[in-house]
């Protein structure tokens, strides 16, 4: 009796230990599932991302290509889906309109330039030197491979004219052009404060007369450039260089 008592006592010990180590097995195991999950979790989040935004790249840069040879009104939204090699159904998923699309290609290309700008106005030059490298950078981006950017901006132009486009949209271009703009307003106020640039009324009005020009002009060269010259003439460098020595002429009053 008492050693059948023994071998009940010694198998229900033996039973619970089984179960105690049972549980902690299967909690151990819980959480090392869980943080498995959470990894795998994470990494296929972050696979899906990179795919998403290498697709979203491809379309955008499709549109650019198409964009640039044929203008906006002549592109489909069709084209840019064949030249992206995605599915219509998938490219309007990314932009429910055109205009949409069309937006963010010119904001992208309009800030590809501010980091130059800023580093300009940033630097321990006076506000007439900053002027002098603004617009050279203006006439440099230009004259190097940066026609489908020109081209694409100046399209803009053209397609805003004649298309009603959303306000929002509207709203953020003008915004992403105002940087550029309030990079000039800046250099000529530092230029005033360091005495390098001295404007009276009529100079300042000449001197803004005269940047307006110097814009149109590097927007034509960008559009036309392209074209026989007999037949739409455009601004060579040396001559948007011109324009920018009287530009800075009359910043010195």
């Amino acid at each position: 009796f008492i050693k059948v008592l023994l071998i009940s006592k010694l198998y229900s010990l033996t039973h619970r230990k089984y179960h105690l180590m049972l549980a902690v097995f299967t909690y151990v195991s819980f959480h090392i599932l869980c943080v498995f999950c959470m990894m795998k979790g994470t990494m296929f989040g972050g696979i899906f991302l990179h795919v998403k935004q290498q697709k979203h790249q491809q379309m955008l840069q499709a549109a650019k290509r198409l964009f640039t040879a044929h203008g906006f009104e002549r592109t489909s939204m069709q084209k840019i889906a064949d030249e992206a090699n995605v599915g219509v159904a998938t490219l309007f998923r990314y932009f429910p309109k055109k205009e949409l699309l069309i937006s963010e290609i010119v904001i992208e290309l309009i800030e590809q330039m501010m980091p130059q700008f800023e580093a300009i106005i940033t630097s321990e030059a006076t506000g007439y030197e900053k002027m002098n490298a603004i617009l050279d950078t203006y006439i440099d981006y230009i004259f190097t491979a940066n026609r489908e950017a020109v081209t694409i901006l100046e399209n803009f132009e053209y397609y805003a004219t004649y298309n009603p486009i959303d306000v929002e949209i509207m709203a953020n271009i003008k915004n992403a052009y105002t940087k550029i703009g309030h990079s000039i307003t800046l250099a000529i106020a530092q230029g005033q404060q360091d005495g390098s640039i001295t404007l009276n009324p009529e100079a300042e009005l000449t001197a803004h007369t005269m940047m307006n020009v110097f814009g149109i002009a590097m927007k034509k060269h960008a559009f036309t450039s392209f074209m026989p010259y007999e037949i739409f003439p455009t601004p060579k460098k040396e001559q948007l260089q011109q324009v920018k020595h009287m530009i800075l002429h009359y910043l010195k009053g």
